[in-house]
């Protein structure tokens, strides 16, 4: 038995942090985050099962061991998962599946030079360019009318951008049209910027009402 009632406390909550963190780890398996993030909170959790192990084998000072173990896994734990929710642009893995095809073209996906995605409901979709992303958004009726768009909500939709190559939420981005191509660019380039957050809100608005 444990030396006292406290130290038991201490382990118990251990054991659930621990079980938030493998319940962490393949949400974040299956939510396409990259592979460091997900080895990273999964080591974590591994961690601190090692350093409870320690804490049985020295049983004197397991008091001392549980509470550092509960202390600093939870703290790590949260930061991670923190960063990761603040930055999906950096901690998402934006590789398409081997046979997506961009829906607007019907082209087998094999140039991710100008990649984006966007996911419906619990589809998501990649486009070749952030010409044909648009197109989709500003063609959506057509879209609709031949059933290509999946009923749900509007989310997560990233372009990776032409001259910093970084992955970025399209509402932070600047989309241009050059010779009558759009082009999502992360500094402010030449010409007029389309209106993206209103394009994408008018979009999002459509999906709805087919709804009603």
């Amino acid at each position: 038995m444990f030396p006292f009632k406290e130290t038991l406390i201490l382990v118990i909550l251990t054991r659930f942090v621990e079980f938030l963190g493998i319940l962490a780890t393949f949400y974040l398996m299956f939510k396409g985050y990259r592979l460091r993030y997900i080895i990273v909170v999964g080591g974590i959790v591994l961690a601190s099962l090692l350093v409870s192990m320690v804490g049985f084998v020295f049983r004197e000072y397991i008091a001392l061991i549980a509470t550092v173990d509960l202390i600093v896994t939870a703290l790590v734990l949260l930061g991670v998962l923190i960063y990761v929710s603040k930055n999906p642009e950096k901690t998402r893995d934006f590789t398409p599946p081997a046979n997506a095809r961009c829906p607007v073209c019907n082209v087998l996906i094999i140039n991710e030079d100008e990649l984006c995605t966007m996911s419906v409901g619990g589809y998501t979709f990649y486009f070749d360019s952030c010409d044909h992303l648009v197109k989709l958004m500003k063609e959506v009726d057509f879209f609709l009318e031949h059933k290509k768009l999946p009923k749900g909500e509007v989310k997560d939709v990233f372009v990776k951008t032409k001259d910093t190559k970084r992955w970025k939420r399209i509402e932070s981005v600047h989309i241009v049209e050059e010779g009558g191509v759009y082009r999502a660019y992360e500094k402010e380039g030449k010409g007029d910027s389309l209106d993206i957050k209103g394009l994408l809100e008018a979009f999002k608005n459509k999906l709805r009402g087919r709804k009603a």
